[in-house]
């Protein structure tokens, strides 16, 4: 970093480009080392060369670093606004599938259960244009959880069992297991 400061924009063109990849590294490290606070810092920094510079790309990641950190440290209101600004800039179904899961998820925490479900069903249609079966099943799940927390028991056993039937699968027996326990809930519910 302090080298690539000391650089010119002569000698290195991308200068504002290359400092925020180095900024987003070290946000990213010191994100899995706990240090949110930092991270955060230098996530921003990668966001304010990305906006100077305009770098799409760059700004794209910065967004979806932020609301990382956010959402980890449970500033779901926070995290939601940051992704929503990166919507736009979301590029190809992968991506999309996973913004959208991520913004229904921290919907979910803040108990905005029709928000949650509506993310969730745009995760899922994300999903199902490019046939991620692991996409599709955190999708269904989130829908599911959504429905059963609105009351709309029928719906949420019809996600818990597409999405228990993505897990088999994907043969990923510790989600299968947890889906047929709340499965097993939900079904409960549609009876009572």
């Amino acid at each position: 970093m302090k080298v690539v400061k000391e650089w010119s924009e002569q000698v290195l063109p991308n200068k504002r480009e290359v400092l925020g990849n180095l900024h987003s590294c070290i946000g990213n490290a010191l994100m899995d080392l706990g240090n949110m606070d930092k991270a955060l810092h230098h996530h921003e920094k990668d966001l304010e060369l990305a906006k100077k510079g305009d770098l799409t790309d760059s700004k794209s990641r910065a967004l979806d670093n932020i609301g990382r950190v956010y959402a980890r440290i449970g500033k779901f209101q926070q995290a939601i606004e940051v992704w929503e600004e990166k919507v736009p800039l979301a590029c190809g179904g992968l991506e999309k599938a996973w913004l959208f899961h991520e913004i229904g998820r921290c919907y979910l925490e803040l108990k905005r259960y029709g928000e949650a479900r509506d993310y969730g069903s745009r995760s899922l249609t994300a999903a199902d244009d490019i046939t991620d079966e692991k996409w599709q099943l955190n999708a269904s799940v989130l829908m599911a959880q959504a429905e059963l927390k609105l009351g709309n028991y029928k719906a949420s056993v019809l996600h818990f069992e597409r999405a228990l039937d993505r897990a088999k699968l994907l043969q990923d027996d510790s989600a299968g297991e947890a889906i047929q326990k709340a499965l097993r809930e939900a079904r409960h519910r549609v009876t009572q």
